[in-house]
């Protein structure tokens, strides 16, 4: 009998060292993890930087700028134009275990890391040496930030241009908005930032169309606080954002349907609940009721309707029924717990 183990796509194997995840995945970008992989499941032949360039669709800056990142990271060394292993590295292959009579040693625990990282100073002042543009998206910012930037907020930058690949132009925008609006500190830069990287938006039109609606976000939100009286310490919640942008740029209610709705809540809970208030409008924008004359006939209808029994028969002198009713309380507390 013979026997024969089909591994399919595993049946073709490269070795990856160990360290580019451990040490390096999280500041390597997308291009250099691309030129390395490469390179290692090709190792037998002799490639320049066109060809890098033409299989993994970058451009040959992009490649040399790799090729230089993994020599400065000390994984690569260059000979007589031959790239070489610089140090003995741990490689990760699929192989079988040979045989032990040791006693296997307990793992140890190993943080996994699920965001790119600030890249060290050493890295920063390379890739600035580089690329004009990211030195000349430094100057930017520290004319709209209106002081010198700190080693951190330099990282910041660095690590959306270089790790989630937001363009420089695209950067800037973002930093002149946020410092037009008040709220140019570092942090906001690095939280939409790393929103607009996950959501694709990677072009000045994208930019412009992201910014928008950011400032249509932040206009609803004012005329709703105005509304409502409402008095934040601080910047609004998330939540509170997309309620007011939902009401008045999605819903398209008028500030007398949203008055409306905050009263009923008061009313009937004794307090401000934006969860409630956001059940409520939800219900009239499902109904069609978009003005307080539609609300009031609907209201008067549901009145109107006679009370049924349990068998579905109409009984004389029916009493208004709240279940009937386009305001249903408990309906509207059900419905808030899932509305913030």
């Amino acid at each position: 009998m013979s026997y024969q183990i089909s591994l399919g796509s595993w049946g073709s194997v490269f070795a990856v060292p160990s360290s580019v995840v451990d040490q390096h995945i999280k500041i390597a970008s997308e291009a250099q993890l691309k030129v390395l992989l490469y390179l290692l499941r090709h190792s037998d032949e002799s490639l320049d930087d066109h060809q890098l360039s033409e299989s993994l669709r970058i451009s040959p800056e992009e490649v040399k700028n790799a090729v230089s990142f993994w020599i400065e990271r000390g994984l690569l060394s260059e000979h007589e134009d031959t790239l070489l292993p610089a140090t003995p590295v741990q490689a990760s292959v699929v192989s079988a275990p040979a045989p032990s009579t040791e006693q296997p040693q307990p793992k140890k625990h190993r943080t996994t890391v699920s965001r790119a990282q600030r890249p060290d100073p050493l890295f920063v002042a390379k890739l600035l040496k580089e690329d004009r543009n990211l030195a000349g998206l430094l100057e930017e910012a520290q004319i709209a930030l209106k002081k010198p930037l700190s080693s951190g907020d330099t990282g910041t930058l660095v690590m959306l241009y270089d790790s989630f690949g937001l363009p420089c132009e695209v950067i800037a925008m973002l930093l002149n908005y946020l410092a037009a609006s008040g709220n140019a500190d570092m942090r906001a830069v690095e939280r939409y930032g790393i929103r607009w990287s996950d959501e694709g938006i990677k072009t000045v039109t994208d930019a412009e169309i992201a910014l928008d609606r950011m400032a249509r976000s932040k206009e609803a939100w004012g005329r709703v606080s105005s509304l409502l009286g409402i008095r934040n310490i601080g910047r609004p919640t998330k939540a509170q954002m997309e309620n007011a942008d939902r009401w008045l740029n999605t819903w398209q209610f008028s500030n007398e349907m949203i008055t409306e709705a905050y009263e009923r809540c008061v009313n009937t809970k004794g307090e401000y609940s934006m969860s409630y208030i956001n059940a409520i409008l939800k219900r009239w924008y499902a109904k069609g009721i978009k003005s307080l004359d539609t609300l009031q006939m609907e209201e008067s209808a549901s009145k109107k309707k006679p009370k049924t029994d349990r068998k579905g028969k109409s009984g004389k002198g029916s009493v208004y029924s709240v279940e009937n009713a386009s305001f249903n309380v408990q309906k509207y507390e059900d419905d808030s717990l899932f509305d913030d």
